[in-house]
């Protein structure tokens, strides 16, 4: 959810700019309707505020959650060898299947969080 609710704030950005880069002549001159334009760029860095309010609390779950699933498996494989990996080999696929997937779900969790933050700061410096 939070992955879609990021692209469509990025693709409503772009678009936003798009349209904004077009109404600029070649010596920077503005042809356009100003007012719209501020009145756009306002409802989008609201739209960006409040994503960053709910996807902020979700992100931080995600993201220390991941970061305890895979030193829960790291400890058990570390520690518990026996009981674990070493048991048979499908379990050991099983726990690299497990660390593989939190590692890309962590790199995701962060990503987003980064995208969250860029929208935010290049919505606020113009």
């Amino acid at each position: 959810m939070n992955y879609i609710v990021m692209i469509f704030l990025c693709d409503q950005y772009n678009k936003f700019n798009n349209e904004f880069d077009k109404c600029i002549a070649d010596r920077g001159k503005f042809r356009g309707n100003f007012e719209q334009f501020r009145r756009r760029h306002q409802d989008i860095s609201r739209s960006v505020q409040e994503a960053d309010r709910f996807l902020m609390i979700s992100n931080v779950a995600c993201f220390c959650c991941e970061i305890a699933i895979i030193f829960l498996i790291l400890y058990s494989t570390i520690f518990f060898r026996q009981d674990t990996v070493s048991l048979d080999a499908e379990w050991a696929v099983l726990y690299v299947f497990l660390i593989v997937s939190n590692l890309f779900g962590l790199s995701l969790t962060a990503g987003l969080a980064i995208m969250v933050n860029l929208m935010v700061n290049a919505l606020f410096i113009y």
